[in-house]
């Protein structure tokens, strides 16, 4: 299912473009999600996020823009107790648009984020940031509404939760990294 889902959307972007992001004009958009998950004889998790999004196009292909997001998740801790943490994120971003056509386009987002979460039962605070391209492709719906898919992760993650630090290099395009949104242009 994953792999028709991502040949769809390649053959989609190939042959399409943003052209409802033309130069001097903004954007207003993001994506949500919503996931929950029930393990057997175990807790029901329910993971939620929502993350609006502002750009302004500044000539034919460039833009920037910022993304402000909330995000609630629930997990089992090694003691099999089920844990809650809210974050909240900040992330700058230019974004390259190219193959611009009548129907959409493909872009890529390069930006650097950071993430601040608490857990709820503890005072462990959680520190995220991120620096790298999300790749992605617009389909436009009208003149002013497109429907947007980015996939996947290339860059530098850092992590750290109490004392636990963690730092990763990711080129992470099997899906699992999928944001689906929609742009409002003005």
């Amino acid at each position: 299912m994953k792999r028709l889902f991502f040949t769809l959307a390649i053959m989609f972007g190939l042959t399409t473009a943003v052209s409802a992001q033309d130069t001097g004009k903004v954007w207003v958009g993001g994506s949500v999600g919503f996931k929950t998950s029930k393990v057997t004889d175990g807790n029901r998790h329910t993971n939620y996020n929502i993350t609006p999004e502002v750009g302004y196009m500044v000539s034919d292909n460039w833009g920037v823009g910022i993304k402000l997001g909330y995000a609630h998740k629930e997990f089992d801790s090694s003691l099999l107790t089920k844990e809650k943490a809210d974050g909240f994120t900040v992330n700058p971003f230019v974004r390259y648009s190219f193959l611009k056509g009548d129907i959409g386009g493909l872009f890529v987002d390069g930006g650097a984020g950071y993430t601040y979460s608490k857990l709820k039962s503890s005072d462990v605070k959680a520190h995220e940031l991120e620096v790298g391209f999300r790749p992605g492709v617009a389909i436009n719906v009208s003149k002013n509404v497109s429907l947007t898919g980015k996939f996947g992760f290339l860059g530098y993650e850092y992590e750290k939760v109490g004392s636990t630090k963690t730092n990763s290099f990711g080129f992470d395009f099997d899906l699992d990294q999928i944001q689906l949104g929609m742009i409002l242009v003005f």
